[in-house]
């Protein structure tokens, strides 16, 4: 397997912005977990195929955290180009969501987007009565 990755010391609510030139793979995943990737063992990640740029992902909890771009396949490898930056925390970043995540994790960052609107509209309806 083919990638680029960088390795972030990232606190909680902190963002990684990747910056992509194409689709393609974006993983975000702690140090333990990346040397399993790097070994081929059984790993686990945040985030999936992204089609558009940039790519947010807002860090959980403090750890060491590596970003990782998958440039194709060993035997179908793609000219990849990225970009990464750690960006403070901002309570208006949400992490995007992968093309191929599952449903229920599309419904609930839906939910969550529906929920954050309806909460702005309750709070400027709120604003303008005086």
């Amino acid at each position: 397997m083919r990638f680029l990755y960088q390795p972030f010391e990232a606190k909680r609510k902190e963002i990684i912005e990747v910056d992509i030139d194409q689709s393609t793979k974006v993983k975000f995943m702690t140090a333990r977990e990346f040397k399993a990737y790097k070994l081929g063992k059984t790993y686990s990640f945040h985030g999936g195929l992204f089609e558009e740029s940039p790519v947010r992902f807002v860090v959980p909890f403090d750890s060491n955290w590596h970003v990782v771009v998958e440039k194709g396949t060993y035997h179908d490898p793609l000219e990849i180009t990225a970009k990464c930056l750690l960006l403070n925390p901002n309570n208006l970043v949400r992490s995007s969501i992968a093309v191929d995540a599952p449903p229920e994790i599309k419904r609930l960052a839906f939910d969550s987007e529906d929920a954050a609107a309806h909460a702005a509209e309750i709070s400027l309806a709120s604003k303008s009565e005086g």
